[in-house]
């Protein structure tokens, strides 16, 4: 209590606790509620008061709102990602576009006057059992965890920006490290950079190797997943092993290092950490394999054309990859985000993003390097913002390196992996449609002409098979304008040994913006859209090749939904399409569709990506055992 004059100031410290407890019980009982999050599909009716004054995320998400409103929003949650304050939803009224099967504006590229409040708010990346325990802990002060959640938790608190909720999950990991549950634990703290954690828990890891005998020792280090998150990690913990009973076990150095992947390890840290060990010095089978990686390192232009086992990720599961795409919005600014498929959580998690945003590009994986050609950086119908930039990236290092550019620049185009070059076959820009085909060659990082194309064209897709490159479907263009042309259902294949191109036989139904996908043999034509009258239409038959008989069936089980321009690969036994753009719906896609050949049948995916896209690129790509924490 403090007096001054006639005025007396009285604290109840019990008041903090009353005020959580009445925002509890209206919560609870779910009243005066102003906002909706979803997450996953699930909904929670919350008080903006409660975020805004826990979590900056929210503080500043609410304070550029403003106005009234109800319609959800879809928010990426990303580097890169739109903050969804788009217009109601109208009727779709679909528009002749000026590029062939992309639309040329949506619903929600419409803005209202005045700024919108923002009622509803769909947290992609957010899980809802991680939500829900947050919502819990903004309400009552109390989180509820286990080994199972608090991966999930971490990762809200993270997106949310709710330091209160990282620190708990810390502290809880920090207590529950025991001998049973030491690996879990320092996977999930890789995973989330908790450096503090990580030791801990290695600490457990590191007592158990020190007893193990050499052949027990060799065993560990060819196992996958490897038992710790880096190469230099697993090194480390070799020569600690090494150390421990150095009169005994060190002629086993050699055998030892040959297990080791050092090109995995940054070149800095080889010099630093690995360089530094006495015996990588002077044994000469260890000063060869440091060599080795030096060397390795000192090209990093050739290292696609130089794998071997040492430089390879420790892991055999390929992962679904999704690269950039055109969002809905009124900028129509392309996505700069690399996103992947967790299967084991369900859901589609940023990775990392790219050095420029990009969509109606091409990606083609070679050995495990993910190549990212053209595109366009800006949306714009005559190609004005088409580019020809080819860019690299490592997922063993998470990184970029910038590559000879095409010749010309391209979007909607294809590019593909055929022996050791790649090839970009037509496509658009300012000058119009393109017939011109480049070839690139991995080894001497150099670009060439070859054979063109019997007439220039854009929105085709294409496939390799048994060594020939086949382009279907596609949109021609004829001189007088961009309107002037029209949809067909060619099928043509280049020889690259003859340098010619060959006419075979048609698909049964017109069709652009689709793809062309190889399984067992076959290749199979699916999505993509044609005119009718002024009219775009989905096209909904999936038609199967057989490149032996030069025949197309359509096969029995159409599309689930129409889907021009989405991303395609091919993962195991099926064919995956992600995002597009629905012409009988009007919208774009955010959602994975999944076709089995073989029983015939198509699924859709848990988990959305980001954020609606199409004019996106797939491919597929082993990921590191631990794939960092990416906000």
């Amino acid at each position: 209590m403090s007096r001054s004059g006639d005025r007396t100031s009285t604290f109840d410290p019990s008041h903090s606790d009353n005020l959580l407890h009445g925002l509890n019980l209206l919560w609870r009982k779910q009243l005066f509620c102003d906002v909706t999050l979803t997450a996953q599909g699930q909904q929670f009716h919350c008080h903006k008061a409660v975020l805004a004054s826990c979590s900056q995320y929210f503080r500043s998400l609410f304070s550029s709102g403003g106005g009234g409103g109800g319609h959800p929003h879809a928010l990426g949650l990303g580097p890169g990602a739109q903050d969804g304050l788009g217009a109601p939803p109208k009727d779709p009224q679909p528009q002749p576009p000026e590029e062939p099967g992309t639309p040329s504006s949506s619903p929600e590229d419409k803005l209202l006057a005045s700024p919108r409040a923002i009622n509803n708010l769909v947290l992609q990346g957010c899980s809802s059992i991680g939500l829900r325990l947050v919502l819990e802990y903004l309400y009552t002060a109390n989180v509820t965890l286990s080994l199972d959640t608090v991966e999930e938790v971490l990762s809200v608190s993270k997106i949310l920006h709710i330091p209160q909720v990282t620190k708990l999950c810390v502290q809880f990991l920090n207590d529950q490290i025991s001998v049973q549950n030491y690996k879990q634990v320092c996977k999930i703290a890789a995973l989330h950079g908790l450096e503090e954690t990580k030791k801990l828990a290695n600490k457990y890891l590191v007592e158990d190797v020190l007893l193990l005998n050499f052949e027990e020792m060799r065993a560990l280090l060819d196992s996958l997943p490897p038992p710790v998150e880096s190469e230099l990690a697993l090194f480390q913990m070799s020569v600690l092993w090494l150390e421990h009973d150095r009169e005994t076990r060190m002629q086993y150095a050699p055998d030892l290092m040959k297990r080791l992947r050092f090109a995995l390890i940054p070149a800095p840290e080889l010099v630093e950490r690995v360089q530094s060990v006495d015996f990588m010095r002077t044994d000469p089978v260890c000063q060869k394999l440091l060599l080795d990686a030096m060397n390795y390192h000192l090209m990093p232009f050739r290292q696609h054309c130089r794998q071997s086992l040492a430089s390879r990720i420790r892991s055999n599961k390929k992962m679904l990859l999704l690269v950039g795409g055109l969002p809905p919005g009124p900028d129509r600014l392309p996505s700069n985000l690399v996103q992947y498929y967790d299967d084991e959580k369900k859901t589609w998690k940023i990775l990392t993003i790219m050095p420029y945003n990009s969509a109606h590009h091409c990606v083609v994986e070679v050995e495990n390097f993910l190549f990212v050609l053209g595109g366009e950086d800006q949306w714009n119908p005559n190609g004005k913002h088409s580019t020809n930039f080819v860019s690299r990236y490592d997922p063993r290092f998470n990184s970029w390196i910038q590559l000879p550019p095409m010749q010309e620049r391209r979007a909607s185009f294809y590019a593909c992996r055929l022996d050791k070059n790649l090839y970009v076959i037509g496509g658009r820009n300012e000058t119009g449609y393109l017939s011109s085909v480049e070839c690139y060659n991995l080894e001497t990082n150099e670009w060439r002409y070859v054979s063109s194309l019997p007439q220039p064209l854009a929105a085709h897709a294409g496939a390799v098979h048994n060594g020939k490159i086949y382009i279907s479907g596609k949109y021609i263009y004829f001189a007088g304008g961009v309107h002037n042309g029209e949809y067909v259902p060619w099928l043509y294949c280049y020889d690259p040994v003859m340098d010619v191109w060959a006419r075979k036989q048609d698909m049964n139904t017109k069709r652009a913006i689709h793809t062309l996908a190889v399984m067992n043999d076959r290749l199979y034509a699916i999505g993509g859209n044609h005119l009718k009258g002024f009219s775009h239409l989905d096209v909904m038959l999936v038609e199967c090749y057989d490149p032996k008989g030069d025949q197309w069936n359509i096969l029995q089980t159409p599309i689930l939904e129409g889907r021009s321009g989405p991303g395609c690969a091919v993962l195991d036994d099926s064919i995956y399409l992600v995002g597009g753009y629905s012409w009988s719906m009007g919208a774009y896609k955010s959602s994975t569709i999944c076709y089995s050949p073989e029983k015939g049948t198509w699924t859709e995916l848990e988990g959305d990506v980001a954020e609606p896209l199409a004019g996106p690129a797939c491919s597929t790509v082993i990921l590191p055992a631990c794939v960092p924490y990416n906000k």
